[in-house]
C-alpha cells in the first residue's frame, strides 16, 4: 500500500513539476508512475483495484486537464507565461511599408511569386488572377506575412 502512494503522489508531483521544467522529463517520469501505480494495484490487490486505479487515473487526468485549459490561462501566474492572441495576432511585421508600392513581377504570379518593389525582391500573392512574369503590379493590402497585389 506504501508503494502505490508513493508512486501515486510521485507522479502527480511530476506531472505539475512538468508545468514550470522544460524538457518533457518530469512529465514522462510522472505517467511512468502514474502506470506504476496502476500495475502495483493490479499485482497487489487484483483487477478489481488495479482497474479501479487506472480508470480513477484517467478520469482524474481529464477532468483536471479540462480545468487547467479553462483556468490557468485567467490566473495571474497563467497570465505570465501564455501569450495573449490579441497581441500574436496583430503583431508587426514590417511589411506594412510596401502598400501603396507600384513593381513589376519577376516571376509568373499563380498566384504567388516574386515581384520587384523599390529595387528590392518581395514575395507576394495576387488575388486568384494569374499574371506573367513583367507585368505591372501595385501593392493593394498586406496580411500579416503576406503581401497582395493586383495588376496596375
Amino acid at each position: 500500500m506504501t508503494l502505490l502512494l508513493t508512486l501515486l503522489i510521485a507522479g502527480v508531483a511530476l506531472l505539475l513539476a512538468e508545468v514550470f521544467l522544460p524538457g518533457m522529463i518530469a512529465g514522462v517520469l510522472g505517467v511512468v508512475c502514474l502506470l506504476g501505480a496502476a500495475v502495483v494495484g493490479f499485482a497487489e490487490f487484483g483487477p478489481k483495484v488495479g482497474s479501479l486505479i487506472l480508470m480513477a487515473e484517467l478520469l482524474a487526468g481529464t477532468f483536471l486537464t479540462v480545468l487547467w485549459m479553462r483556468y490557468f490561462p485567467k490566473t495571474p501566474l497563467g497570465r505570465k507565461y501564455i501569450l495573449d492572441p490579441s497581441t500574436a495576432a496583430h503583431a508587426p511585421t514590417g511589411l506594412e511599408k510596401w502598400l501603396g508600392y507600384e513593381g513589376v513581377a519577376l516571376t509568373d504570379l499563380r498566384p504567388a511569386g516574386s515581384a520587384r518593389l523599390d529595387g528590392a525582391k518581395v514575395d507576394v500573392i495576387t488575388n486568384g488572377e494569374h499574371l506573367e512574369s513583367g507585368a505591372p503590379v501595385k501593392v493593394i493590402r498586406v496580411d500579416g506575412p503576406s503581401i497582395f497585389v493586383r495588376r496596375v
